[in-house]
């Protein structure tokens, strides 16, 4: 009974200590990297599987891609930041950057040995780490070999001479060469080897030694060296393969076959590394760009509906006035066809939100069948930019990757060209050896006094028996009509990659000169877009003002009808101009940044070899996920906001048979929006930022922001919320710099604000 006791006691201390120490620290998943974890796992059992069949994916059932008839999603708010880190993972790279923010629909297709076409960055990304093994492959052929054979051999034929008494019976030969390849050409080497004799029929002749049985064991030095062709390191690492030995049999190259030569090889690496820099800069760029490009197509949406909108209470107006008779019956019909008009622009503007986003889909890797629809909710900037012209020139000349591979190619040349140029020189080689043997009845044991030398291993450590070899081989071709036409071609690809190098420097500076008159246009366009659409707002303002009132009556009717027509249509043209004036401009910065190879510093991507840092545990998705769930109120100013929430259509409203009633001045809505916060400080002309409601679904289409006063009809005050207090400090104008996110222009990768208050 004490022993159980005991025994239980010390049980239960171990499990104590296991259930303490097993559960102090919580064990955890992320979803992305369990997902990494199962496709890893996939490709694992692709190379250890190969006789398995590869069956296609399955789609699997669950939300249809939205349509202009269904748009309506939950909403996914996406930061450029958020955007720029999904593209980095898992994303495509896209079309060039001559067209940027579109997708690559093309499919691979065969190339005779393989399969090429896919733009995905996952595969961009294993062509350096593919060429970095190319070095691997260029270096091994100076590796040492080792070199063994054994060989057994019996001879029993007919003896008419005393010579070939010695050649039957049995024989063995045991042979290890260790040989290592020099960086200068030569081969240093030794071979051990031990041959075995046992005579079957031994000659009688007093005159030679009787041993039947005999072990020759011998060790041989050998060293050999190019003198003309092939001498020296530098023409080795050139060379694509080792200029190899004729003394040693049976010695090829540990590897390297196939590849250009070690420094060769490595201008190919650095070259493929330029590579995958120019793609994560054009997939950057397609990236900001179609984001930029979403943003517009929903204000654009926005615009039509508020035409929309407007065009109803017009036609409402007219058809009410020709129903007592104040106006003529054309202009009712007149209104009616603008609302028409405007329902199918509305309709338009919708399909392109659709396509917008599907091209953002597509270069983040993203499904249209999620469930979910992408907003974007950084600000875009209007702040003027102007750049230094000579200075982003120069950084062009020097930062963009496509020229960084043209000078590794010409370097490439030259280096060819001293290659073919060793051609020239014969092929003259120096060799050497130094051979020691021995001879005895058996390969170890003691001497007996009658046959004092007759064990092998010390017959050869007394080194009695040496013998040596010096020589010289020489081939040379007559003329060497090869290695000079492979030296004029040389030469010849040299010239042609210079002026190539020379033809793109051009042109890369003529892009910047383009992109630097574009940055200038955009901004200068953005004020005058805004004027006019401002002076839209108030012609609408003061023609609403007059209808109210009863001002317009009589003969003024029809022509006051006419323009208030005019000016709706082209309020939704303007008020779409501006925001598309604004990403345009955002584009153009995005661009510059492209042309001067810098686009990587300007989004704060680095791109590094191997693994990602030990301290990074999470990915940068869930980062920005977690972060944005963690913001607090007192991270923002104390500020007094007016909230108010947009509902917008989701059903274009039918007009009323003519003779009904009056059709309501706004279609109704069944679903609420987002919040927005006109008014919060920011800098004058741009739009405010959208905010998700806490636990609402979202309704199809976002509301980019404007002020109250400026909205159709659109916004109503719910409410309002006080921030804690903060110190804020008033912006100062800055002088121009090289880079707009480095001269006090507002961030683009703010987060959002977080959801304090619902729609009532």
């Amino acid at each position: 009974m004490k022993r159980t006791r005991w025994t239980r006691r010390v049980m239960g201390g171990l499990l104590g200590l296991a259930f303490a120490g097993g559960c102090k620290q919580q064990v955890f998943l992320e979803p992305s990297d369990y997902k990494d974890a199962v496709q890893n796992a996939n490709l694992a059992k692709l190379e250890s599987h190969p006789a398995e069949a590869i069956v296609p994916s399955m789609s699997q059932p669950g939300a249809l891609p939205a349509t202009v008839l269904d748009p309506s999603r939950p909403a996914r708010y996406l930061t450029l930041k958020e955007a720029i880190a999904v593209a980095l993972e898992q994303g495509n790279v896209g079309g060039p950057g001559t067209n940027p923010g579109n997708i690559s629909d093309a499919l691979s297709s065969s190339t005779g040995r393989g399969a090429s076409g896919t733009d995905a960055i996952k595969t961009f990304a294993l062509d350096p780490a593919i060429s970095g093994a190319e070095i691997e492959r260029a270096l091994s052929k100076f590796d040492a070999r080792w070199i063994n054979s054994i060989t057994w051999n019996k001879q029993d034929q007919p003896t008419l001479t005393l010579q070939q008494s010695f050649s039957n019976g049995d024989t063995a030969n045991l042979s290890s060469t260790l040989a290592k390849p020099l960086p200068t050409g030569g081969v240093a080497g030794i071979v051990l080897s031990t041959s075995y004799l046992n005579l079957s029929a031994p000659p009688a002749n007093q005159q030679f030694v009787a041993l039947t049985t005999s072990y020759t064991p011998r060790v041989q030095f050998v060293f050999e060296q190019p003198l003309l062709q092939g001498f020296g390191i530098e023409v080795n690492q050139l060379l694509t393969g080792h200029p190899g030995s004729t003394l040693i049999s049976g010695l090829r190259p540990s590897g390297g076959q196939g590849s250009e030569g070690i420094l060769v090889t490595r201008i190919r690496n650095e070259q493929q590394k330029a590579e995958f820099d120019r793609v994560v800069n054009t997939m950057l760029l397609n990236v900001e760009t179609a984001y930029w490009n979403l943003f517009s197509s929903y204000h654009n949406l926005v615009a039509q509906e508020d035409g929309l909108k407007q065009s109803l209470d017009a036609y409402s107006f007219a058809r009410e006035r020709a129903r007592i008779g104040s106006f003529r019956p054309q202009l009712m019909y007149q209104t009616k066809a603008q609302y028409h008009r405007f329902q199918a622009q509305a309709l338009t503007a919708r399909g392109q939100v659709l396509a917008s986003e599907r091209q953002l889909r597509g270069l983040l890797g993203m499904r249209s069948d999620d469930g979910t629809r992408l907003v974007p909710i950084d600000e875009p900037t209007r702040v003027p930019f102007q750049p230094d012209y000579y200075q982003v020139a120069n950084d062009a000349l020097q930062m963009r990757p496509e020229l960084a591979i043209i000078r590794q190619d010409l370097k490439a040349r030259q280096l060819d060209l001293i290659l073919q140029r060793n051609l020239r020189q014969p092929d003259l080689r120096f060799f050497s050896s130094y051979d020691i043997a021995g001879l005895g009845r058996r390969l170890d044991g003691r001497n007996s006094a009658e046959e004092p030398s007759f064990n092998a291993l010390q017959g050869l450590a007394a080194n009695q028996f040496n013998s040596w070899t010096l020589g010289l081989r020489l081939d040379m071709p007559l003329g060497f009509r090869d290695a000079n036409a492979l030296v004029r071609q040389a030469q010849l690809n040299l010239h042609k990659t210079y002026y190539y190098l020379m033809d793109n420097e051009r042109k890369t500076v003529e892009i910047v000169a383009d992109q630097y008159r574009r940055v200038i246009q955009t901004n200068e366009e953005i004020k005058f877009r805004q004027a006019e659409k401002d002076a839209l707002i108030e012609y609408v303002k003061r023609d609403q003002e007059l209808r109210v009132a009863g001002q317009i009556k009589g003969e003024e009717a029809p022509s006051f009808t006419f323009n208030l027509i005019q000016v709706q249509q082209n309020l939704a043209q303007a008020t779409a101009a501006e925001y598309q004036a604004v990403a345009q401009y955002n584009i153009a910065l995005a661009s510059l940044e492209f042309a001067k190879g810098t686009t990587q510093t300007y989004n704060n991507v680095t791109v590094a070899d191997g693994p990602l840092p030990g301290h990074v545990h999470k990915k940068a998705v869930d980062h920005f996920r977690a972060r944005d769930v963690a913001l607090k109120l007192r991270e923002h100013p104390a500020d007094t906001i007016s909230l108010a929430g947009w509902q917008p259509m989701t059903e274009y409203p039918n007009l009323p048979a003519d003779g009904g009633p009056a059709a309501a001045p706004a279609p109704q809505q069944t679903k609420p929006w987002e919040l927005w916060q006109p008014g919060t400080g920011l800098p004058p002309g741009q739009s405010p930022r959208p905010m998700p409601p806490a636990g609402q679904p979202s309704a199809p289409m976002p509301r980019p922001g404007a002020a109250p006063e400026a909205a159709s009809g659109g916004f109503a005050p719910i409410g309002t919320l006080t921030l804690p207090k903060r110190t804020t400090v008033a912006a100062e104008p800055l002088a121009p710099v090289n880079s707009p996110r480095e001269s006090g222009i507002p961030a683009v990768d703010a987060p959002p604000l977080a959801p304090i208050l619902a729609p009532r």
